[in-house]
């Protein structure tokens, strides 16, 4: 009996630690991990020479809003290498591409984060999001958690799940 026990426990533990795989941003000390699973790599876009989007998007169910469309919440990484600025530099300059009203304010770890919302011309739609600025090395971080102000409480506790996993190494490269 208690050799079943532990065999149900090493494997449920290795389902738990598979599913909570620590997921490094490339060319940084940044790393994060998807503890909830149900997440999957979309693509690389690299927009220009010092500037880098990993996406990411949620698989695990179909997302549906209160208009039957069907969304895709999802998690962008804009990495901006050879930044000199600070955080809140970063934090205007993207603003003034993307704007946003800002629900919340606050620190995160050595950065600033957001808790934040828009409204989309093309679609129609509302859309609220969490998001951290964080500066390692020269490089600036913009990691940003998203889906339809409809969908939003099925998401935010996995959103804040996964920021409370980001973590910059103090190893240098």
């Amino acid at each position: 009996m208690k050799k079943a026990i532990i065999a149900i426990m090493t494997v449920l533990l290795t389902a738990v630690a598979v599913n909570a795989q620590t997921i490094k941003i490339p060319n940084t000390n940044v790393s994060f991990q998807f503890p909830t699973g149900g997440w999957k790599y979309l693509q690389t876009t690299k927009v220009n020479e010092n500037a880098t989007v990993y996406l990411y998007s949620w698989s695990s169910t179909y997302v549906v809003d209160s208009t039957g469309d069907t969304v895709i919440p999802f998690m962008r990484i804009y990495v901006r290498k050879n930044y000199s600025g600070t955080v809140f530099d970063m934090a205007y300059e993207r603003f003034g591409t993307q704007p946003f009203q800002s629900l919340d304010e606050y620190p995160f770890r050595d950065g600033l984060g957001y808790w934040g919302a828009y409204a989309n011309e093309e679609d129609g739609k509302d859309y609220l999001f969490r998001m951290v600025y964080l500066k390692d090395r020269s490089n600036m971080l913009e990691i940003r958690l998203e889906t339809t102000r409809d969908n939003y409480d099925e998401f935010d506790d996995k959103f804040q799940e996964i920021l409370k996993t980001v973590t910059i190494s103090k190893s240098s490269k």
